[in-house]
């Protein structure tokens, strides 16, 4: 499974335009995980360490076949950025557990798990490609719900889950710091409701309330105030937040 399955150009290098350079991207091999294992460690290295997981070199030997797949993009003759996306078997543990799901959930669940672009080539709108690409990937699979967790502090990524339809389920501590856990059923198209509050993203307080209550977090607005989260239940109905 090398075979192309990205493609494009990158329009921005360190964070100012520049002449199109090509990317491709594939799904990794074995013989890839080295330099995963060292793209992984550049960026966390470069990021506040309660906001990305700070994964094993096992995790990512595991995810190359064995339990999902990792995706790869590649320009100038480099790694660039890699994605992995988790297709546990309904015995596998794996953060999809945090969920709740039935057993026969378990057996149609998909992680969309670490991702990472090196800082040189942000900008390019690469990490929503390696979501989009790993929703498609999990469909092919069979798989009907995707899975996620990120860092209210992470905000690219944030940004990027919510704009590819995973809405915010939960707020609890995983991985080091506090994580929304995010979901979408693969099977069923939904749009955010029009009834709902603003929670700004640093409120896990009132965020955490209006989970309990049944709602969802739907959009992301960066707004001069700061970055917020639209909540609201899925069937319409309002409820006040404390």
């Amino acid at each position: 499974m090398t075979g192309v399955i990205l493609s494009g150009h990158l329009r921005r290098c360190d964070g100012l335009p520049c002449e199109a350079t090509a990317y491709v991207g594939r799904w990794l091999e074995p013989g890839d995980i080295g330099n995963v294992i060292a793209l992984h460690h550049t960026v966390r290295d470069a990021v506040a360490p309660e906001l990305l997981c700070h994964e094993t070199d096992a995790f990512f030997h595991e995810h190359c076949r064995a339990r999902g797949r990792i995706l790869g993009l590649f320009a100038e003759g480099q790694l660039i950025g890699y994605g992995v996306i988790g297709l546990p078997t309904a015995d596998q543990d794996s953060f999809a557990d945090q969920f709740g799901l039935s057993p026969e959930q378990r057996a149609v669940v998909a992680t969309i798990d670490g991702a990472g672009v090196l800082t040189r080539w942000r900008g390019n709108g690469l990490q929503r490609r390696l979501v989009v690409a790993r929703i498609e990937a999990a469909k092919a699979a069979g798989r009907l719900i995707a899975v996620s967790t990120v860092a209210p502090g992470n905000l690219p990524s944030l940004r990027n889950l919510l704009a590819e339809g995973l809405t915010v389920r939960a707020l609890r501590p995983a991985f080091g710091g506090l994580r929304f856990l995010m979901r979408r059923d693969l099977d069923q198209s939904v749009t955010p409701p029009a009834a709902g509050h603003w929670i700004a993203v640093s409120d896990t307080v009132r965020a955490t309330a209006a989970l309990a209550l049944g709602l969802q977090g739907w959009v992301l607005s960066e707004a001069t105030e700061g970055p917020r989260i639209w909540y609201g239940r899925i069937d319409g109905t309002d409820e006040a937040v404390g």
